[in-house]
């Protein structure tokens, strides 16, 4: 009978094979299948939403991927950050940070909600975005596009105009971003005010005392 010249790196190899074989028996195995999901801090997000883009259900606890689960969710337009983990024997948990609206940008006849990014994103609760409406003439937008962010901040700073900021019958006042033009309009049944950026939309729009190019024409 032949002898081990090394015994003990035998034992550790025929181990390593050993635990290998029992590895790829339990990726294989039904029992270590991802089949119960946690889904946390979905607001916007349906959780049938969230379960279908990241894509966990059925998948072998061993070999699932949280990185690309959590990039299958950054597609959502709601979710701003996402934070995947996988346990055994079968679970994930999926904690979403979603975007918090700052207002309503309405175009093409849908109305989306915006945050300070200015990312347009839908919402299962039509109620949970201010009541600050902008209406873009443009042209129609889409879920997850992104506007400029300081035009629309902005627009939302006009939007929380008052009627006695302005004038006596400044009735029914409307923050539109007409097509073709360099700016923003607060509308009202007979007048409108245009406000122009000067240079292009800056970051320094953000303060109060932004200064606005103004013309106002009556009927």
């Amino acid at each position: 009978m032949p002898s081990i010249a090394d015994p003990a790196r035998a034992l550790g190899a025929a181990l390593a094979a050993g635990s290998a074989l029992l590895l790829a028996a339990c990726a294989l195995s039904p029992f270590f299948r991802i089949e119960r999901i946690a889904v946390g801090g979905a607001h916007h997000t349906t959780v049938d939403a969230v379960v279908s883009a990241a894509g966990l259900t059925g998948a072998s606890t061993f070999s699932a991927s949280a990185a690309l689960a959590r990039k299958q969710l950054l597609r959502l337009p709601a979710v701003r950050d996402a934070e995947v983990d996988i346990a055994l024997p079968d679970e994930a948990r999926i904690t979403l940070r979603e975007r918090v609206p700052i207002g309503r940008w309405i175009a093409g006849g849908l109305e989306w909600f915006v945050d300070s990014d200015g990312v347009l994103f839908p919402s299962i609760d039509s109620r949970a975005a201010p009541e600050l409406r902008v209406t873009d003439e443009r042209g129609t937008r889409a879920a997850g596009e992104r506007l400029d962010p300081a035009l629309v901040d902005a627009a939302m700073k006009l939007a929380r105009l008052r009627p006695e900021d302005l004038r006596a019958d400044a009735n029914s006042l409307r923050v539109v971003l007409a097509a073709g033009a360099n700016g923003l309009v607060v509308r009202t049944a007979g007048w409108e005010i245009r406000f122009e950026a000067r240079n292009g939309w800056k970051r320094r729009s953000r303060s109060r005392d932004a200064s606005f190019g103004r013309t106002r024409s009556e009927s």
